[in-house]
């Protein structure tokens, strides 16, 4: 009996090991054993190795997120650079440019003149300003200290501006500049004309553009050129325009570092920006704009630039090129209203 009574002993002692593996609660709970004693021990050790994963993940975002926060307008202020009457004029123009069409010295500084040019800044610049799909930007007009008083009377046959955007001094335009860097890693100079315009999409595009970290200047080299008195709008190719982006660390300017794109050479002293560490912005973004009160950029000579070849990316060798004319309206049409945001009139077939 002893024997026997061994045997049954063994023979449960096996049947309870078995119940331990298993993961039924009722055969569990029919030989006494807690829930806890159910849960399978390899589903304990995966469970904390994900643990363990996921904590090494949590560890690792700080890292990876420093290229990110370079182009994230919280950590990046965007300035747009809109000289008005500031610069001479006639330093900055390509050698080629006939003595004949250039403006009289100091033109720029007459009561007539700055209402004219303020006008077109209203109607064009203005409008691709407020156009944009990103408001995250300040544009700054900077004007001659000389001609404080034409400008103030001239804005009063205007409706106020938005707070982001003003017109400026140029001996206050470095320290607002600075004042407005306060809090923020990088900034961007982005350079526009006073009569010329910006793509809607192009703040976005800036911001969210990945860099090469020695980057200096960003250069858009395709766009087109637009006559408003004409009304003709065509494509157009400079390669070292003077729509450009200079890059910063802000800890860097405020040490006193400049990106020096003015250099005098045959080309204008514009084309100094493609001496710096560059990248080539490939999208048509800007429109050069002629019309009857330009200074320094003139439709007429450029029309004699024009080439047989699509000059968007036919142009090596090249230091400018006026491209294919726009003659469908239809296109015309939502080409400049990409750029201006006007409202126009369409037949009620055409997507705009």
């Amino acid at each position: 009996m002893k024997k026997k009574t061994v045997k049954r002993n063994v023979t449960a002692k096996r049947r309870t090991k078995v119940i331990r593996r298993g993961t039924v609660k009722k055969k569990a709970k029919s030989v006494g054993l807690k829930k806890k004693a159910t849960r399978p021990r390899a589903l304990k050790l995966r469970k904390k190795g994900n643990r363990k994963r996921r904590l090494v993940k949590r560890v690792a975002v700080p890292a990876s997120t420093s290229t990110v926060e370079q182009l994230h307008e919280g950590n990046t202020r965007l300035i747009v650079y809109i000289p008005f009457n500031n610069l001479n004029v006639r330093e900055t123009l390509p050698a080629s440019v006939s003595a004949l069409t250039l403006p009289e010295a100091n033109t720029q500084f007459t009561e007539a003149w700055i209402n004219k040019r303020v006008e077109i800044f209203m109607n064009f610049t203005l409008k691709s300003l407020l156009n944009q799909t990103n408001p995250h930007y300040l544009a700054y007009i900077v004007y001659h200290d000389s001609s404080r008083f034409f400008i103030e009377n001239a804005l009063l046959g205007y409706p106020p501006l938005p707070s982001n955007i003003r017109f400026i001094s140029s001996s206050e335009y470095e320290a607002e500049v600075i004042r407005q860097l306060e809090g923020y890693k990088y900034w961007y100079e982005l350079h526009l004309y006073s009569d010329d315009m910006y793509h809607k999409a192009y703040i976005d595009m800036l911001y969210n553009y990945r860099p090469r970290p020695e980057t200096k200047v960003l250069i858009c080299q395709n766009g087109y050129i637009y006559n408003s008195v004409s009304n003709i709008l065509a494509k157009y190719f400079n390669f070292s325009s003077s729509f450009n982006c200079l890059i910063y660390k802000v800890s860097d300017y405020i040490k006193g570092v400049r990106h020096n794109i003015f250099q005098p050479s045959e080309t204008g002293v514009w084309t100094g920006a493609i001496q710096l560490e560059h990248e080539i912005m490939p999208y048509p973004v800007y429109i050069n704009h002629g019309h009857d009160a330009n200074t320094a950029f003139f439709f007429a000579q450029e029309v004699q630039n024009n080439a047989a070849q699509d000059v968007w990316s036919n142009n090596a060798g090249h230091y400018s090129l006026f491209g294919d004319i726009i003659y469908d309206p239809y296109m015309k049409q939502r080409i400049l209203e990409d750029f201006l945001g006007a409202p126009v009139t369409s037949p009620p077939y055409m997507t705009v």
